[in-house]
């Protein structure tokens, strides 16, 4: 049997990124440290992990997976830059559309020196042109697993599952920007990837409001009960939790060097987990590598850039 396909549907967005040593007050002008450009979206991200986990710096084309990106971008330099960027990464782009009368997506990113977080502004340009009605089949060869974000259209993503679910395909949602979702949504969802703020988010109104850091398992039980199979919630620099049917646990945070930038931990941590599971990991294996994927990222600067090889990694 050859290498499992991956199929990751989502935003692709072009990050202008300023590194300030303090985000300015209203009203305040302040001159900041630098500023770069570079390929993101949490679809491009994510596909970009997928396949520099799967694969050596070396030998980009050849992985232990296939990834396929589907989305769209715009006729612009913005667009060919993403594309060129994704297939450098080993991902296979010839679901990746251009979108007539449309600007590539755009991520305004400002990056606090002093502390690495981030404050993020996205314009989803040609984004937004994946319609349902481009989803009454899936892309084919049908994929061992769908991955899915919510920077494109939320009645494109609701229709995506329902097909998902029709054709017998599992889906990894990992719903950021978070909005509440409708309850079939979650009915058979193999994985849900989320922070603590999504979460929060999600089961609003089911749970006292800010009390998910304190309440992790009452939180994924309320996502169980909605028909999702195995739920993770990330914490930043606390660790994540995890619930599934083998065991609940809460895996702490790993030491980093220094926290440079936390722009692709999130994103990092979907594509090494999906990159796991489909080659046969459990959950608990699949979370620790995630995990560790995750901390090597923020120690470097960028999205795409910062996320890791292979080769960059311990043995999953």
């Amino acid at each position: 049997m050859g290498p499992k396909l991956i199929t990751v549907i989502g935003s692709l967005n072009t990050d202008l990124i300023t590194r300030t040593s303090r985000v300015p007050l209203s009203g305040e002008t302040l001159t900041a440290e630098s500023f770069s450009t570079g390929s993101g979206g949490k679809g491009a991200n994510q596909a970009t992990a997928c396949a520099r986990l799967s694969r050596c710096r070396r030998s980009p084309s050849d992985g232990m997976v296939i990834v396929q990106m589907v989305g769209a971008v715009g006729a612009d330099i913005f667009g060919c830059d993403l594309v060129a960027d994704l297939e450098q990464n080993g991902v296979d782009t010839s679901h990746v559309k251009i979108a007539k009368g449309e600007k590539t997506g755009v991520a305004v990113i400002v990056v606090e020196e002093a502390t690495g977080e981030n404050r993020i502004m996205i314009t989803p340009g040609a984004n937004h042109s994946l319609r349902p009605d481009q989803f009454d089949d899936l892309p084919t060869p049908l994929p061992a697993m769908i991955v899915l974000q919510l920077e494109i259209p939320l009645d494109t993503v609701i229709r995506i599952t329902h097909t998902a679910k029709l054709q017998k395909v599992p889906v990894l949602l990992n719903p950021a920007p978070a909005v509440p979702l409708p309850k079939d949504a979650y009915q058979g969802l193999a994985h849900l990837i989320v922070n603590e703020t999504e979460a929060g988010i999600l089961a609003k109104g089911k749970m006292p409001e800010g009390s998910v850091k304190g309440n992790l398992s009452a939180a994924c039980d309320i996502f169980h009960q909605l028909g999702v199979a195995n739920v993770i919630i990330t914490l930043g620099g606390e660790g994540v939790f995890y619930s599934c049917s083998e065991r609940r646990e809460r895996v702490p945070s790993l030491p980093v060097k220094k926290t440079i930038d936390t722009t692709a931990a999130g994103d990092t941590f979907v594509g090494a987990y999906a990159v796991c599971i489909i080659r046969g990991q459990s959950i608990p294996e699949s979370v620790r590598w995630a995990n560790i994927a995750a901390a090597k990222t923020v120690e470097k600067e960028g999205a795409q850039d910062a996320i890791p090889w292979l080769d960059d990694m311990p043995a999953a």
